[in-house]
């Protein structure tokens, strides 16, 4: 996963204030999921991102650049 990826999965759940278990709450996945995110094991699934653009959204958080799949 590129770096960015993950930097950006990082950035966006502590932009939202929230741990990993609350996160991974939110946006139905396991902690452990996230936690692969995160250490670049594995790459949020399309409807995962989808997950996390809602919640950002949600949450207030602007949109902002990033993969195109996973622009917030």
């Amino acid at each position: 996963m590129p770096d960015s990826t993950r930097s950006l999965v990082r950035q966006l759940r502590q932009q939202l204030g929230m741990t990993q278990e609350e996160f991974a709450h939110e946006i139905a996945v396991t902690v452990s999921t996230v936690n692969r995110w995160e250490n670049a094991h594995a790459q949020p699934s399309k409807l995962a991102w989808k997950a996390i653009r809602d919640l950002a959204r949600q949450r207030g958080l602007p949109q902002s650049g990033g993969q195109s799949s996973a622009t917030v």
